[in-house]
């Protein structure tokens, strides 16, 4: 509360007019209204009547500025201060209401950011290779896993991690691979294949199955035993955090 203000509270709480207050102190009644609004402020000399007039001492008028007394302030704070001393009335009315508006927008909490939703997948423990085959001839044994919700999401029957890197640069170590089940897939298509107990996953080329690094050499499907889809990859799962 600042020192007009005090001067008004005090004054209404006596039940005295401004014009009252005036005669008190010696001034006129505009100038109590300008010391009550901040215009400007009563000069030292007519402090001691202002207290004898309102019944009260200078530990209730000047509080507030005894408190501003004790902060910190910087030196572009202090210069700002006296920047605005020698402002006008209409250029302080300017600079205050730029302050109110810019304190309560800067007071006002951020709004919560809105969570992504998320969609639950049937996750399998056994990895697919991308590489040179792994273990991978049971798919019962499945996990609950929280992952982005995508239109791919919702599709797939389950998820699958990947090993290896022989499907860089579309799928990498450690991707969980979005897979839609099916007992075959299309010629250049993208599946999930158990060859005489070892999960790929792969392009499917017809008689072999392809990966997409170059470093790796097709896998021709008439030397093995058992050759079985698993599913079509339709996309990589997005982890929820």
């Amino acid at each position: 509360m600042s020192i007009g203000e005090r001067i008004k509270k005090r004054r209404e709480e006596l039940g005295m007019s401004q014009l009252e207050l005036a005669k008190r102190v010696g001034v006129t009644q505009g100038s109590i209204g300008n010391y009550e609004t901040g215009v400007s402020n009563p000069k030292m000399e007519l402090m001691p009547k202002i207290f004898d007039a309102l019944k009260t001492d200078a530990n209730y008028i000047f509080h507030e500025a005894v408190e501003m007394q004790q902060i910190d302030f910087t030196y572009p704070e202090i210069v700002m201060v006296k920047k605005y001393r020698g402002l006008d009335s209409h250029g302080k009315k300017i600079v205050d209401y730029v302050l109110n508006e810019e304190s309560e927008r800067c007071t006002v909490p951020a709004p919560l950011q809105s969570q992504p939703h998320t969609w639950t997948i049937c996750y399998s423990e056994y990895k697919a290779s991308a590489g040179t085959g792994v273990m991978l001839d049971s798919y019962e044994r499945m996990e609950r896993l929280d992952v982005l919700d995508t239109p791919a999401a919702r599709r797939a029957d389950y998820g699958l991690m990947i090993s290896g890197n022989s499907m860089e640069p579309t799928y990498h170590d450690g991707d969980i691979v979005l897979v839609e089940q099916a007992d075959s897939v299309e010629v250049g298509e993208i599946g999930i294949f158990v060859v005489d107990g070892d999960g790929y996953i792969k392009k499917f080329g017809g008689d072999c199955l392809i990966s997409l690094n170059d470093d790796y050499a097709p896998i021709p499907l008439h030397e093995y035993n058992h050759v079985k889809c698993c599913g079509k990859v339709i996309g990589v799962a997005q982890v929820a955090e």
